[in-house]
């Protein structure tokens, strides 16, 4: 990650110093030094410990331990090997997808979704194709259209410009959408929701590895009506804001499907992440304070919160972390009362970085994309 400083256009940034490298750095919540996620086994459902243990060399690329969802007590392993070649054990994998099965990881977690009950009905994840673009390289946003079948859109993590593709489920290029006026100092998170001009996307400049920006910006962009190959301009509009207790890095942005209003979860390195809402006075040429609604705490695995998204009938949230997939109950508008609830934990496929997961169009599944060139597009059915 390069350091960047404030650009004066679409809104400053403030003073902005280092955000920090990807070189060695210690922490998992930072991008240094980390293990490889290509082969991680399911932490699932278990009472017992669970530990992870990578090697040195990050190397690998797909391949999953066996440690098994369902016991019921002892110490659960997850060995990442520095020589994965894409097979999963455990669960087994569809069409090259090394796959991670896990059950509920709690009681009570209840069904709300369209399609079939997540908690549940979800089948393993199958690999649908390959990102065709050279250009898309560190996937860190994802959302399904809500005007094209089967297509997506992903945006690059920090070291590119203000812009964002569209996929198809196979992974075929359908255009590149520059967003003039914006900057690009770490994109991190993408959602999308109603707005004004009918269907928007949202992009999040929230990453903040050293917790050092002064303030965040979230551009709002109408869904482009077309989406063919090439590049192509687009129009947006600044949301800033600040928090209202101090810098935090943020790589989840969730956007309720119905009322619109816009939620953001820290990514944490230990303990509990906080949860903000962006409050209804955000809008173009101003910058305004979030509000501090509450915290959520992975109930196993890895505490790093990387990517969210809100069902499209606002009845369930996914939350992702590199090590695993959770769904939470949603019965209101309240994002933040759902994510203090237990959740369920989803099958997910094991990928190298995952930081991306959207609801496909109509909800009757997911998808997501690890960073890294050619990364698959991996499609979970939930019928």
């Amino acid at each position: 990650m390069h350091s960047r400083r404030s650009h004066g256009s679409f809104g400053s940034h403030g003073s902005l110093g280092s955000f920090g490298s990807r070189g060695s750095l210690g922490s998992f919540g930072s991008r240094g030094s980390r293990c490889s996620w290509g082969a991680i086994a399911a932490f699932g459902a278990i009472s017992g410990l669970s530990t992870l243990r990578c090697s040195e060399d990050n190397q690998a690329d797909g391949s999953a331990a066996a440690g098994s969802s369902g016991g019921t007590g002892g110490a659960h392993h997850a060995e990442v090997a520095s020589t994965g070649s894409g097979s999963g054990a455990a669960n087994g994998t569809n069409s090259g997808a090394a796959t991670v099965s896990s059950s509920s990881t709690s009681t009570g977690a209840a069904s709300g979704s369209g399609g079939g009950d997540p908690c549940s009905a979800c089948a393993m994840p199958v690999s649908k194709g390959t990102i065709a673009a050279s250009a898309i390289t560190e996937v860190s946003g994802l959302v399904a259209s809500a005007l094209h079948d089967d297509r997506y859109y992903v945006h690059n993590d920090s070291g590119d410009t203000a812009r964002f593709f569209a996929v198809g489920l196979d992974g075929s290029d359908h255009g590149s959408y520059v967003v003039g006026g914006a900057t690009a100092i770490d994109w991190e998170a993408m959602a999308a929701g109603p707005c004004d001009k009918g269907r928007c996307l949202y992009f999040g400049d929230v990453g903040d590895n050293l917790e050092a920006r002064s303030s965040y910006t979230i551009y709002r962009v109408p869904e482009p009506a077309r989406l063919t190959p090439g590049e192509h301009q687009v129009t947006g509009e600044a949301l800033e804001f600040v928090y209202p207790d101090g810098s935090h890095n943020c790589e989840t942005l969730l956007a309720h499907p119905k009322s619109g209003e816009l939620w953001l979860v820290t990514k944490v390195s230990f303990g509990s992440a906080t949860v903000y809402r962006v409050p209804a006075s955000a809008g173009p040429g101003k910058s305004v304070v979030l509000d501090k609604l509450g915290t959520v705490k992975p109930p196993s695995g890895l505490p790093q919160f990387t990517a969210g998204d809100v069902h499209p009938s606002g009845t369930g949230i996914l939350m992702r972390t590199y090590s695993s997939l959770f769904y939470y109950p949603l019965a209101s508008n309240d994002v933040a009362a759902a994510l203090a609830l237990p959740p369920c934990s989803v099958p997910v496929a094991a990928e190298k970085q995952g930081e991306a997961v959207s609801w496909s169009r109509t909800g009757d599944g997911y998808v997501t994309v690890s960073e890294g060139s050619k990364s698959a597009v991996n499609s979970v059915s939930c019928p």
